[in-house]
């Protein structure tokens, strides 16, 4: 399984978002915006849609 990460526009780094799933499943998703994340990096809310993810493979895997 993936980590789905989005980048913090206030820091630059990437932060989970707490969702897990394989890309061409997220892909096949219906859902274009996604709820928003409380970010580690800056602690403030961020909105994120499918174009801002990216894939990570899980290190507890």
């Amino acid at each position: 399984m993936n980590r789905i990460l989005i980048k913090c526009p206030n820091t630059g780094k990437m932060i989970y978002t707490g969702y897990s799933m394989d890309p061409q499943t997220f892909e096949a998703s219906p859902i274009e915006e996604m709820d928003p994340v409380e970010c580690p990096a800056c602690h403030q809310m961020h909105r994120w849609s499918k174009r801002d993810a990216r894939f990570e493979r899980d290190p507890n895997e």
